[in-house]
């Protein structure tokens, strides 16, 4: 293994009842070098979504109050903590039978001293747990005794003996799970762990032996790297490299990345790592400083290994050829990105429909991901080792429409190439061709279509012989395509021919839930590690997105290319016009108007807001939030609050606390009819 530099500090957020930093100055101690270490205390007030490579939480309690900071898909470790030599040696002076209190923050923490206490085999104690919360439930006549770890200001009054164990260290487990989750197991923290046991009594010494035959195999793993000739790259699971030899060193010398912990990313680009990752094995070509190397790629259920060699000037030939075509998709139904059951349904029939060859139409708003779907539809079928074409009906007119879908003969025009030209049918040739915005295909030409894909054959323009294809038709549209067929605006065999297979796509206004787990892959394609203010995430989960996905995504460019933060004041001024949002000169985010127009934007999540609180005697929150989900709007609660907001904002409601609830007001009932 080469020596261990750290590219990017991993960001750890400390997430603790009280606010107290043993945690903090403990692993700053040991990994300064390698983590930025921010504390976090609910005593304090969490007041943004915590974006961060890794959480760490002290007990169960606290880790379901954490999930709620985080954003989604966020790792987390319920620390284990043991008890330093010097704790163990104070412990061995207290009489050996006796009583004795165990006092922390609180009751949970005690517990777990008393847990720690018996699990490393001290037997001799009868340790009692103090409530804190509820101290009389302890008699304390018949005990001397009390331990606590830096909180001898809970011990209460009357305790003879109090005996201070310091800070609890963290044991090595915990230690060993952290450097493992953020991919920095390498031999310099290896070594550090090894100094740290040394202080400490570890919870089990089974663990100890693993991570000393981890460590010899480490060093065998080392060994047999060298004696390949082609350069071996090891990757976990998340694709940052574990190990290498000295070849692939030599190869990627002039990047000068160091590549322990490095990500592969880093090396190969997106595109090929993605294309890499996403399968169990691959053979790909890779330049690397314009010098052409083929990868070999072999998965298994820790991450993989590549193998990286020169090509020879024949094989660069032949892929020279595959290259031009250009003719590929390179999204899976991995690179699709959400949670919501709209999605995933969506998703389970897109998956459904790659099993089959039939044609499929995809419905969906503009900016919904309809092009992702396809590609994913596409890899995931029999066919993807066959050309991908897609094309844009709406950027050609009808003569240049036809000649680009079927191509043409020699002299067909003037202007015709003289050898004739494919057209993306002929190109699409036992692959599949995408058929974007197919709504906007001239009339004229919708009759040609639908002979291609009733007959699997079509004619060039300016010739006579029929030309058999063998291909799959994906069509997408973000239009009704069957109220165009009742205006007679789309000829209706062309729609059932196309429609085999529908699917439609949910707009994101219908999945706001959604918008965190979004927030974050964009946050991670910029490698942002900012929290995100929980009022702005508030402001965007309550957005309609007209625009969808490609607007929010949009919005967090923004903010990110301003500069100035991700608090609601640096919203992009569309979106804070919305919400009436302006820069906080008087500490108000909203302006009432007295007239608010009833034609201000809103979605069906609002609808069955108001739908839910028009009974006359109002509703809860809970309430409301149930009847969304039964409506299939499934929203957090931070949502709703949100979006109540704005209904109070726009005079639509009146938000009352406590058993008076939520009410609809005369415009209110005015609104709701008018969306009914």
């Amino acid at each position: 293994m080469g020596s261990p530099v750290v590219q990017r500090k991993a960001k750890v957020a400390i997430i603790l009842l009280r606010d107290r930093r043993h945690f903090i100055y403990l692993l700053r101690e040991l990994f300064d070098d390698y983590m930025e270490l921010t504390t976090y205390s609910f005593e304090e007030g969490i007041q943004t979504y915590i974006n961060c490579d890794l959480a760490l939480v002290p007990s169960n309690t606290v880790l379901e109050r954490a999930r709620r900071y985080l954003l989604p898909g966020t790792p987390l470790i319920v620390i284990r903590r043991t008890l330093s030599r010097a704790a163990w040696e104070t412990l061995q002076k207290i009489p050996a039978q006796e009583k004795v209190l165990s006092v922390n923050t609180y009751f949970e923490m005690a517990l777990q001293l008393i847990s720690t206490v018996y699990e490393l085999g001290m037997y001799r104690l009868k340790l009692i747990p103090f409530d804190n919360e509820h101290p009389e439930n302890i008699n304390l006549s018949d005990i001397h005794y009390a331990i606590t770890a830096n909180e001898r200001g809970e011990v209460p009054k009357g305790i003879e003996h109090v005996y201070e164990i310091g800070t609890r260290p963290l044991d090595l487990t915990t230690l060993l799970d952290i450097l493992s989750k953020l991919n920095l197991l390498n031999d310099r923290t290896l070594s550090i762990l090894r100094s740290y046991e040394s202080k400490i009594i570890p919870l089990s010494d089974g663990f100890v032996n693993i991570f000393n035959h981890y460590q010899q195999r480490q060093q065998d793993l080392a060994t047999l790297l060298e004696l390949t000739e082609t350069g071996i790259l090891i990757c976990d699971s998340t694709g940052h490299i574990t190990n290498y030899n000295h070849q692939a060193s030599a190869i990627f010398k002039n990047k000068n990345i160091v590549l322990a912990n490095c990500p592969l990313i880093d090396l190969l680009g997106e595109d090929t790592t993605k294309s890499l990752l996403e399968v169990d094995a691959n053979t790909l070509v890779a330049y690397l400083g314009g010098v052409p190397y083929s990868i070999v790629w072999r998965k298994n259920d820790q991450g993989g290994v590549l193998r990286i060699r020169l090509m020879q000037r024949e094989e660069i030939e032949m892929n020279n050829k595959q290259l031009q075509s250009g003719l590929c998709a390179k999204y899976n139904f991995q690179d699709i990105c959400g949670e919501s059951r709209l999605l995933q349904h969506a998703i389970h029939l897109a998956k459904r429909a790659a099993k089959t060859d039939s044609d499929i139409l995809i419905e969906g708003e503009s900016g919904t991901g309809k092009e992702l779907f396809v590609q994913s539809i596409h890899n995931a079928s029999v066919r993807s080792k066959g050309p991908f074409v897609a094309f844009n009906c709406a950027t050609l007119s009808s003569s240049l429409l036809e000649s680009e879908l079927f191509g043409y003969e020699a002299g067909a025009f003037t202007g015709a190439r003289a050898h004739g030209h494919k057209g993306l049918f002929e190109m699409a040739n036992h692959g599949t061709i995408f058929l974007d915005e197919i709504s906007e295909i001239p009339t004229t030409v919708q009759a040609k279509l639908l002979r291609v894909i009733q007959e699997r054959e079509f004619i060039r323009v300016g010739g006579t012989s029929a030309i058999p294809i063998d291909l799959r038709v994906i069509a997408a549209t973000n239009q009704n395509l069957f109220d165009l067929v009742k205006e007679k605006k789309f000829r209706m065999d062309l729609y059932f021919r196309l429609n085999v297979f529908d699917l439609r796509l949910p707009p994101l206004r219908e999945r706001t839930g959604d918008i965190p787990i979004l927030v974050k892959r964009f946050f991670e394609d910029h490698g942002i590690k900012i929290d995100m203010p929980q009022e702005t995430m508030h402001y965007l989960q309550a957005y309609s997105w007209p625009g969808n996905i490609r607007e929010l995504k949009n919005c967090v460019d923004y903010m990110w290319y301003l500069g100035e933060g991700y608090a609601s004041e640096n919203l992009p001024v569309h979106i804070r016009q919305y919400f009436e949002i302006t820069k906080p000169t008087d500490g108000h985010l909203y302006q009432q108007k007295d007239e608010m127009p009833l034609s201000a934007s809103l979605d069906s999540v609002d609808y069955f807001i108001l739908k839910a609180i028009s009974t006359p005697d109002g509703t809860s929150r809970r309430k409301i939030l149930a009847i969304l989900d039964a409506e299939h709007h499934t929203i957090p609660e931070s949502t709703l609050r949100m979006r109540l907001t704005k209904l109070a904002t726009l005079g639509l409601i009146t938000v009352e606390r406590g058993r008076r609830g939520t009410h609809l007001t005369s415009r209110g009932r005015v609104r709701l009819d008018e969306l009914h």
